[in-house]
């Protein structure tokens, strides 16, 4: 069995539970190597993959001995049973499993007291080893391939959804997937956030971040066709997928001369990043990273924003992986502590709502024993675009 599927077999045990059942793509693919339909069956002997689609498939890319065709839960009910189960505690993954898939487990394993084994399979993936960090370089060289494509097309009259448009022919040249991996069964995202002037302000999407407009109240959020204008502030945040890994890089940019207000918000954002940086060490608890950022947001850029006048979204940053919204989250509520092997985004939105301001810098980072290693390399500064007309 693989050194993963080891892992969640010891946290199991520690947790009380006999066996566990995963049908989230993601982490069925974390601990059996392929995302093809299937459910993944954890006992205390063995763990085979049934799978309903792409049996061939599956069995080139899985990383354990036993994938079999299968799909319902009897079929899960009779692979427990050969290995002496027919009662107990089951884990399943409990945070995406729709109600009407939970309603016929529980029908079919009568004899089970079913409980969430999410946190116990989101904890173990929050240290990544070193595969999964190389994967995560080569997303966030994608990541840095779409920010390369914006400055030498950004130009008044174009509208947001144009530039998106080809910022996302970029991802997608230098290999990106075509979508954001989203834990939350409710997201979607193609892999670009664009927006700029009164859009800055918009908070539209399933997350805490600003996200703009959208195109339609079917899709609300991301680009929208509204066209920029000399003298916006435009934002790009980028989730960029390879290898089945995420990279999250944001940056900001000006359609002309930034204004001494707009350079002050931006340098207020990088040192923002960079007191994130410094106070991500191993052992940490990630509120006292935020409580950091929140310290220097709060003295504000005098005279431009005084003291008090800007604010943070109420988060700094999360865990990346096979999914761009894993924890753990640098906010005032996580305890978890900082360690070396977890991949997070650093993610500085600085707000100033009386201004109708807002400016981000995000990047995608590595914490080693002695401190964080960027993996993204967009230039971090306020980027000016020329005003000529397309």
């Amino acid at each position: 069995m693989n050194n993963r599927l080891n892992g969640l077999r010891r946290g199991l045990a520690d947790a009380g539970l006999d066996a566990a059942v995963l049908v989230h793509p993601r982490d069925v693919l974390y601990y059996a190597g392929t995302a093809r339909p299937a459910t993944l069956v954890v006992g205390p002997q063995e763990a085979v993959l049934l799978v309903r689609r792409g049996l061939d498939l599956a069995h080139r890319e899985a990383t354990l001995e036993r994938v079999e065709p299968g799909g319902g839960w009897d079929t899960v009910a009779a692979v427990l049973a050969a290995q002496g189960l027919t009662g107990g505690t089951l884990g399943a993954d409990l945070d995406v499993m729709p109600a009407q898939l939970y309603r016929r487990m529980r029908d079919a394993l009568p004899g089970w007291e079913i409980e969430d084994v999410s946190p116990l399979v989101l904890a173990q993936r929050m240290v990544k080893d070193p595969e999964e960090i190389r994967a995560t370089e080569r997303a966030a060289a994608v990541a840095d391939a779409g920010h390369a494509a914006l400055p030498p097309i950004l130009r008044p009259g174009m509208s947001e959804l144009a530039l998106a448009a080809e910022v996302e022919a970029a991802l997608r040249r230098a290999g990106h997937e075509g979508y954001q991996p989203l834990r939350y069964p409710g997201a979607r995202g193609g892999g670009v956030l664009l927006m700029s002037g009164e859009n800055l302000t918009v908070r539209g999407g399933h997350g805490l971040v600003i996200t703009g407009a959208g195109l339609s109240p079917g899709t609300p959020y991301g680009p929208s066709r509204r066209e920029v204008r000399p003298g916006d502030l435009v934002v790009l945040d980028i989730g960029a997928t390879y290898d089945g890994y995420t990279a999250d890089e944001s940056r900001t940019y000006v359609v002309g001369r930034a204004t001494a207000a707009q350079e002050a918000l931006f340098e207020a954002a990088l040192a923002v990043e960079e007191a994130v940086f410094s106070a991500l060490r191993p052992g940490v608890p990630a509120a006292e990273v935020y409580a950091a950022a929140e310290a220097v947001a709060a003295r504000g850029v005098p005279p431009h924003f005084p003291p008090g006048r800007l604010s943070l979204p109420g988060f700094v940053g999360h865990g990346l992986g096979l999914e761009i919204d894993e924890p753990p989250v640098l906010w005032p509520r996580e305890e978890t502590p900082i360690a070396a092997g977890m991949v997070l985004a650093v993610e500085v939105e600085l707000n100033a709502p009386a201004d109708g301001l807002m400016a981000k810098v995000e990047d995608t980072l590595v914490v080693e024993t002695e401190g964080p290693r960027l993996l993204t390399h967009a230039p971090r500064r306020l980027q000016a675009c020329l005003l000529s007309e397309p």
